[in-house]
């Protein structure tokens, strides 16, 4: 069976993408929106307190923190098996 790291149950990864934010360091991230999706960049700002909170890259594209199913190798606890 293949096994993943993953976020604890309830926790979310806007600590993470803070920590990428602030370090300057690119963010690699399956994405699920209709399907999975790669992608990955420099995050220029981070939306936190929005009712979705999202994240902007420095190509100008949003991402949706609840879309993204792991970052930088650690998976969601829902996808830990797939």
């Amino acid at each position: 069976m293949d096994l993943r790291t993953t976020l604890s149950v309830n926790e979310s990864f806007m600590e993470m993408l803070t920590d990428c934010k602030n370090r300057g360091a690119k963010a690699e991230m399956i994405l699920d929106i209709n399907g999975l999706e790669r992608a990955e960049g420099i995050i220029k700002q981070i939306y936190p307190n929005d009712p979705n909170p999202y994240i902007e890259l420095q190509d100008g594209r949003t991402i949706v923190e609840k879309t993204i199913i792991a970052l930088n190798g650690l998976f969601r606890p829902e996808y830990s098996g797939c």
